[in-house]
């Protein structure tokens, strides 16, 4: 093969242009947002489609579309962001709902519709919004987290798994899981270029979420340490100044509520009386979810998810013995913390939900795709997950439970 200094002189080169950087990685979001909208559009209509079945007039009233999957936790939501905690209307045990998700919707509402007061349909429309955007937003920051270390396949891969995953009907629904997301994978970027001051402000936001913060504070602080240590740089102090930025968002609203409530454990009184959330030993949790697997009178109601939710304990357990043999200390801290957590509790409930803020594990399973030994079982995961999704947001449409 000859070199360039052996082309007769006048002869040009004909070598391909290298491609702009910024337009690939646009194309990349492009792809990502494509992702997302397909996931988005497929999970909507399999709402539309089983609820129009089981009842054909389900969305003929005004608004009924973004009322399709706006159940169970949904409807507390949508309560606080209209009636705040403690009003007449006010639902009880509504604390138990962190504030974070309802204030954005409300204020959303209140700006989109010109208003102080919105109507409880331009509050669901708000929460709606609300999850869709951020969980497109979530979307292009786990992409942004994995390329830089896994590549391109990978990182959509890991795409595919949050927005096709079996529960990724809860970043659809009217839920916090999608807000959530935005501040938590923010925070990890963060943490991960050292900038630790930014990510206990995300933490912070993620705080006012949901609980599970406390366990991605942990998991970022493992992660600053670790990094510090590479370079030979201090990291205690910078940590201890991220704890005390980061646990602001909790600890403000558990400060609001010991002084509206005089009880300094107001939210955990309310996670106990209202869904008996305690913490027992990993078998006896285990045994009341077998119980509701198995009894006759809870069979439509709740056997199918209990099921589900021993399962997904047996994968989150799996889960962290390979993200520890594989050395991956602060996703496995983080995933770690939040089994733990789940598998303690009176039972195993919504355990399966809990996929979807696993980020960690989603980019375990599309880590796969660069061993085409085990290929396989990212494609094995991503059909099974599609199919559970769609027949989740089946059932969510109508009202059934679904973790």
């Amino acid at each position: 093969m000859e070199s360039s200094a052996a082309v007769a002189p006048g002869t040009a080169e004909r070598s391909r242009p290298a491609r702009p950087r910024v337009h690939i990685l646009t194309r990349r979001v492009a792809l990502v947002v494509v992702i997302w909208a397909l996931s988005h559009a497929a999970v909507e209509l399999a709402g539309v489609v089983w609820s129009s079945v089981r009842n054909p007039g389900a969305l003929t009233g005004p608004g009924s579309f973004f009322l399709l999957l706006a159940h169970w936790d949904s409807e507390n939501y949508a309560n606080v962001a209209q009636y705040g905690y403690f009003a007449p209307q006010s639902l009880p045990f509504t604390q138990a709902f962190l504030p974070g998700y309802p204030l954005v919707s409300r204020f959303l509402a209140e700006a989109a519709f010109i208003t102080v007061s919105p109507t409880p349909l331009e509050i669901a429309i708000a929460m709606w919004t609300v999850t869709a955007a951020a969980s497109l937003g979530s979307a292009i920051l786990l992409w942004r987290l994995v390329l830089p270390r896994f590549g391109p396949a990978t990182a959509v891969g890991a795409v595919v798994l949050m927005l096709a995953g079996p529960y990724a009907l809860f970043l659809v629904a009217s839920y916090p899981e999608g807000l959530y997301l935005v501040p938590a994978l923010g925070a990890w970027l963060a943490m991960r270029d050292g900038r630790w001051l930014l990510a206990g402000v995300l933490t912070a936001l993620a705080g006012t979420i949901r609980i599970e913060t406390v366990f991605l504070a942990v998991a970022l602080v493992v992660l600053f340490a670790l990094r510090q240590r590479r370079l030979h740089a201090p990291w205690v102090a910078r940590a201890l100044g991220f704890v005390v930025v980061g646990s602001l968002g909790v600890v403000w609203y558990f400060a609001w509520l010991w002084r509206r409530t005089g009880d300094p454990l107001a939210w955990f009184h309310a996670e106990q009386t209202a869904w008996h959330r305690s913490t027992h030993w990993p078998w006896q949790a285990f045994e009341r979810t077998l119980t509701m697997a198995t009894s006759p009178e809870v069979v439509r109601a709740g056997h199918i998810q209990a099921w589900m939710d021993i399962v997904f304990a047996c994968l989150y357990v799996l889960g962290v013995v390979v993200l520890i043999a594989r050395r991956w200390w602060p996703e496995a801290v983080y995933v770690g913390l939040a089994t733990l957590s789940m598998i303690t509790s009176y039972a195993f409930t919504s355990i399966a939900r809990e996929s979807t803020v696993q980020f960690p594990l989603m980019v375990l399973v599309a880590s796969t795709l660069r061993s085409r030994r085990w290929r396989w079982v990212f494609w094995v995961v991503a059909v099974l997950g599609i199919l559970v999704v769609l027949a989740q947001s089946a059932r969510f449409s109508v009202g059934d439970w679904s973790d």
